[in-house]
């Protein structure tokens, strides 16, 4: 089950060399700053607690670190660039590269990283990405959805590289671990989506597993994840990308549970808003579930 959702960098600090390195990077942004310790105690931080972070002795809750960070106004994701050495993570970048090419119908690429990651894939980040690129291009087979499952159920520490991952193969999950999985993510870790990439995968996966569930017929599950990431979403009103997103698979839910005219209307209007956000890649791949849905 979900436990918690860690920024990739900060999920994957296994060592006290890197916990002291983060610790020394958010010193040297307090100071120069001109924060002093206690100035913290306002977000639930005494002087003491981050003391022994910023000497290596332990490391923040995530909650903990962003709520320190957004008082200094740091975003999240520059503390993870001065952490990572000033470059993202190999399987960040990965990543990144199979949403592109999933969005642009690129199957070149896709094929070229589903080969990559083959040669390696005794290590489990490549195999992931095996996984993953296996299933945008060909489908998994029965054994390859079993591991998948496997591997998704025994996460613990959910990292944007296990996030990505799981947007890739959701719909090969059994319904009893998707809902689980939402239903913990709701409950436990609401705050992780104040960090926009987050956000937008978080929104992506729910709609993902949104559009199985339609294909299926089962209706009431789509809907009862669409109505839980709207209600997520309210703080969030001016990200009209995920919205948009979620808008979308509203309205392929109206129109394959009887809503036609409603439910095409919506798909429209999200797939001109997509065009209106100068994002032709996703226009692109929402036209593309819009002409195999529906029935002219």
């Amino acid at each position: 089950m979900i436990k918690k959702i860690e920024t990739l960098e900060y999920g994957m600090v296994k060592n006290n060399r890197a916990i002291s390195i983060m610790g020394e990077i958010f010193y040297d942004l307090r100071t120069q700053r001109n924060f002093r310790l206690t100035d913290f105690e306002k977000v639930g931080l005494s002087k003491s607690s981050l003391s022994d972070f910023e000497s290596g002795k332990f490391i923040l809750r995530f909650d903990k670190l962003d709520a320190a960070l957004e008082l200094m106004h740091i975003e999240v994701s520059e503390f993870e660039y001065f952490f990572n050495n000033y470059h993202s993570d190999y399987f960040v970048e990965i990543c990144d590269e199979i949403e592109d090419a999933n969005y642009m119908q690129d199957t070149v690429k896709l094929k070229a990283i589903n080969n990559e990651s083959r040669k390696y894939d005794n290590e489990q980040g490549n195999r992931l990405i095996f996984l993953a690129t296996q299933n945008l291009l060909y489908g998994l087979t029965e054994r390859e959805e079993v591991e998948v499952t496997d591997l998704m159920f025994n996460i613990e520490v959910w990292s944007y590289f296990e996030l990505s991952i799981l947007s890739f193969v959701v719909e090969h999950l059994n319904t009893r671990l998707t809902l689980s999985l939402m239903k913990d993510f709701w409950k436990e870790n609401l705050h992780y989506l104040k960090v926009k990439k987050y956000r937008e995968k978080i929104v992506q996966i729910v709609c993902r597993a949104a559009v199985k569930y339609i294909s299926e017929n089962k209706f009431s599950i789509a809907q009862k994840l669409l109505e839980d990431v709207n209600i997520a979403l309210i703080p969030y009103k001016k990200d009209l990308f995920c919205r948009n997103m979620s808008r979308f698979t509203l309205g392929l839910l109206f129109y394959q549970s009887g809503k036609a005219v409603d439910g095409k209307a919506k798909m429209e209007s999200s797939i001109r808003l997509f065009d209106e956000l100068g994002l032709p890649e996703m226009k692109a791949y929402y036209q593309k579930i819009f002409d195999e849905s529906v029935k002219n």
